[in-house]
């Protein structure tokens, strides 16, 4: 195979499919490392001396997320070798559009998942105080201390 005189337009190509695949490389990456954590905190490998909320829906949204930025992932993959067999070819088709909808609206799912689980999160967690039994019984304590007479 002969390389080309103009290799700009090839570079450019390059270019533009390492910036794609980043930003599904970096939801995946937040997603599983903010299901990583919530299964720790649900656990109680972090946070174990309070009672953890219920993180089921953001488990749920995060495991959603991660899926998503996997299947955008793969569906960016089929696009870019689609256009690549295209440049190779010579010839400009219409075949890689199917992929590349589909990549997009995982990665507008991955997103929205991530927000829906990080929302969720901290719904949950600013109960969470108000409900711990150790909490509670810290603050019957203190209140009783007080009354206490010296």
């Amino acid at each position: 195979m002969d390389l080309p005189d103009n290799t700009r337009p090839a570079n450019a190509y390059q270019a533009l499919t390492q910036h794609a695949l980043a930003g599904f490389r970096l939801l995946g990456m937040g997603n599983g490392i903010a299901l990583l954590l919530v299964l720790s905190f649900s656990m109680g490998i972090i946070g174990a001396d309070i009672d953890p909320p219920d993180l089921q829906e953001a488990a749920l949204a995060y495991t959603a997320g991660l899926a998503c930025s996997a299947m955008g992932l793969l569906f960016s993959y089929l696009s870019h070798f689609s256009l690549f067999r295209q440049i190779a070819a010579g010839r400009a088709g219409r075949g890689h559009w199917l992929p590349m909808v589909i990549s997009v609206a995982a990665y507008c799912c991955a997103v929205a998942a991530f927000v829906l689980g990080c929302w969720s999160t901290i719904a949950n967690s600013s109960s969470m105080l108000r409900d711990d039994v150790s909490y509670q019984n810290s603050k019957a304590m203190l209140e009783n201390a007080e009354q206490a007479p010296a």
